[in-house]
């Protein structure tokens, strides 16, 4: 079952996993840097904050770095958040949920249960 995400149906939230292999492959094909992605994609990233901002959701990132680009390469790094791999996506001319797919991340308890 193929589920597609759109930019409006977006969870905002979410934090979405990368296919390393595939990515690797459509950044080659791209014939991109990982600047000129990380540009490119940051530039996608900010229209879609405008975007959130005018329907008042906050909390939305604005940037992508030659880092991260570079990490998502090399597979150092395997999730970021949902939003930025929706602008990555676009960046490289592939369809939302292409290379990133949304992950449920479960935090882990800091403090102990203190029991009676």
């Amino acid at each position: 079952m193929e589920v597609m995400i759109e930019m409006n149906a977006t969870t905002r939230d979410m934090y979405a996993e990368v296919d390393t292999e595939m990515f690797s492959r459509a950044l080659r094909r791209s014939r991109m840097s990982y600047q000129e992605l990380a540009d490119e994609a940051s530039l996608n990233l900010r229209r879609i904050a405008r975007a959130e901002r005018r329907r008042r959701r906050g909390g939305v990132p604005e940037t992508i770095s030659k880092a991260l680009i570079g990490q998502f390469a090399t597979g150092a790094a395997k999730t970021t958040h949902e939003l930025r791999g929706i602008a990555i996506e676009e960046a490289l001319g592939m369809s939302p949920g292409d290379l990133f797919v949304p992950v449920v991340v479960r935090g882990t308890r800091t403090t102990q249960r203190q029991t009676a």
